[in-house]
């Protein structure tokens, strides 16, 4: 039963309805998404389990927790870049994130599926 259900959910994917500029990086708002998560969370199931599953697929490019914006004549930042301080928006970022991890305090955990952190930011 529950792998008919995944069949159909996969069946009825369609493909994106905006289409991205040539020159541009999805917009991708991923900070406010997880501030929504972990908000409804804290508000309806306060000091229970509960679990928020991620899947990113590229680097947050606009709003709380942008590590790049969406033009792509500005490259992701390095690992170099943040060795010397020389990231432009990961000290938000970071706060961002870090402001985040109060959802541990009511027992909440944070799954992050990403194919490669190096190019999601995080």
């Amino acid at each position: 039963q529950c792998d008919m259900a995944i069949t159909d959910i996969l069946g009825e994917l369609q493909c994106d309805p905006w289409p991205v500029a040539q020159g541009h990086r999805p917009l991708r708002s991923t900070g406010v998404a997880l501030s929504v998560a972990v908000g409804l969370l804290e508000s309806t199931y306060p000091n229970t389990g509960a679990r928020i599953m991620m899947f990113v697929g590229g680097a947050c490019t606009q709003g709380p927790g942008m590590i790049v914006d969406n033009d792509l004549k500005n490259t992701l930042r390095s690992h170099h870049d943040l060795e010397r301080d020389n990231a432009r928006y990961v000290k938000k970022a970071v706060k961002h994130y870090e402001g985040l991890a109060r959802a541990a305090h009511s027992g909440h955990t944070i799954d992050i599926y990403s194919c490669a952190m190096d190019q999601t930011g995080l």
